[in-house]
């Protein structure tokens, strides 16, 4: 008849004969089989004369160790891909995280100096469109005074004339008074702004008296007219150079600035962005892990049953 008995360090114990030859020496001497991958343990029980086969399937936990931390990274792979970024909790990348941080800052940072630069050309843009209106005036003033300086007309055609010259002065008066960015008068004398790159401008007042041409006198003295509009369109013609020149240099400074976003956006995404194939491969490999797990779960648990059959009830 046989005996059941169970030993301290083994989870599965099988039945043996009494008959059996006992070990010349009590405690526990195991080997591994080359076939099934398994421990078997003999243990000398003196009390009982009998011989206890004890069955420990020590590569389990090893197996499903493996199968979990498959499982974890094939889930970390997938979390990658869908949200396009490795880094999605700070216990990815620690470090990573702290300059990648630091650099969506910068980025940040240069954007919005991008933004500030491109409101300065929008502001001066609109002052140099006003003046450009002013000079088209100034011009027709010219001709104006030119055509008035000849002796063929009379007085009656002068006076004509002088109604459209005081006209143009007038609307020159009404583009410096009403030319504004974001409510801030830009021509009449009372702007100036500090740029963000450190430069501080003010524009000159463009209305006709300060041209000076808010007094032509056509009937008595057009030739005093036509160095007066001369003067004035000189005038506009260096105020529009000015902001020009401020226009490019702002315009320099914002191509830095961009240069400057790239690279550091380039670098972020370097750190953040994920690598669609590499990803991709880690995530078949760990798929075919974790399979080869489970069929080794299997084949361990056939190789058990054969072990338990081959030794019999």
């Amino acid at each position: 008849m046989a005996s059941l008995r169970w030993s301290a360090c083994c989870r599965w114990a099988i039945r043996s004969p009494v008959n059996q030859k006992p070990s010349r020496r009590c405690g526990s001497k195991h080997r591994l089989n080359r076939y099934n991958r398994i421990y078997l343990y003999w243990v000398h029980k003196k009390r009982q004369g009998g011989l206890t086969v004890v069955i420990r399937a020590t590569n389990s936990d090893r197996l499903h160790s493996s199968l979990i931390k498959s499982e974890e990274a094939k889930g970390k792979s997938l979390e990658r891909l869908a949200s396009g970024t490795k880094i999605n909790r700070g216990s990815d990348d620690p470090a990573g995280l702290t300059m990648l941080m630091s650099l969506e800052s910068q980025t940040r940072g240069l954007l919005t100096g991008i933004n500030n630069r491109q409101d300065e050309i929008s502001l001066f843009q609109t002052a140099e469109g006003a003046l450009s209106s002013t000079s088209s005036m100034l011009q027709r003033m010219n001709e104006l005074a030119v055509q008035a300086n000849n002796g063929t007309l009379t007085s009656e055609d002068r006076g004509n004339i002088q109604l459209e010259i005081d006209q143009l002065a007038s609307q020159i008066d009404q583009t410096a008074n009403n030319t504004a960015y974001n409510g801030k008068k830009l021509l009449n004398g009372t702007f100036n702004i500090d740029l963000q790159g450190g430069e501080t401008v003010a524009l000159p007042a463009a209305t006709a008296d300060a041209l000076g041409v808010n007094s032509l006198n056509l009937t008595d003295n057009a030739s005093q007219a036509i160095g007066q509009v001369s003067q004035a369109i000189s005038n506009v013609s260096a105020q529009r150079g000015s902001i020009g020149a401020t226009v490019n240099g702002i315009t320099s400074q914002i191509a830095t600035l961009q240069n400057e976003f790239i690279n550091t956006t380039a670098a972020q995404s370097r750190i953040q962005d994920t690598d669609i194939a590499t990803e991709l491969i880690n995530m078949n490999i760990e798929a075919l892990q974790s399979k080869a797990a489970i069929r080794a779960f299997k084949m361990q648990d056939e190789n058990r049953a054969t072990v338990l059959s081959l030794i019999g009830d």
